[in-house]
């Protein structure tokens, strides 16, 4: 595989690998991270806003009468929701870079939808493809890749904290 046929898949270009090599994101690469990554805190903030408002209204109800159970339920509920999407606003994900070198092997991975507890589900088997490089694996792999890449020696540099590929170098070809 050519390296702008990579750069295409992977959707880097040098100074992306330049960067990575270094053991740090390109300046494009930071930007679209982290504009990723404000606009799931902003989202998280407006579930937690909003629990906090539908707590407080289930807290004046119980207030306003004690025995509505409803009430209770509610006020718990949204509590409990509050707290586990303002857990979430401080998360903050590794965007270090990692890397990984080794021979590429694609693995097809099944994997059944549904409930195993309903027994009126028909459960559906799903497959996808894992890419395998030296001890690492990173999923939903693109299945064109794989007679082009499969047994080649690449270096991988992805983000330690979400695993996204961020640029992809071959060593070396299959013997």
């Amino acid at each position: 595989m050519s390296e702008k046929q990579l750069q295409g898949y992977f959707a880097f270009d040098d100074s992306d690998l330049i960067a990575n090599k270094f053991g740090r994101l390109s300046p494009k690469q930071e930007k679209k991270l982290t504009s990723n990554d404000q606009f799931a805190q902003r989202f998280i903030l407006g579930l937690t806003l909003f629990c906090i408002a539908l707590a407080l209204l289930f807290i004046y109800k119980v207030i306003v009468d004690s025995s509505s159970v409803g009430s209770w339920i509610g006020a718990v509920l949204a509590m409990f929701f509050t707290t586990l999407f303002g857990r979430g606003l401080f998360t903050k994900i590794d965007y270090s870079v990692e890397k990984v070198e080794g021979e590429v092997q694609f693995v097809k991975v099944e994997k059944k939808t549904g409930s195993i507890s309903d027994p009126s589900y028909k459960r559906k088997t799903v497959s996808s493809y894992e890419m395998h490089v030296g001890g690492e694996s990173f999923s939903n792999a693109n299945p064109t890749l794989i007679d082009m890449m499969q047994g080649d020696i690449y270096a991988i540099y992805y983000v330690k904290g979400t695993k996204q590929i961020l640029s992809v170098e071959l060593l070396s070809k299959r013997k």
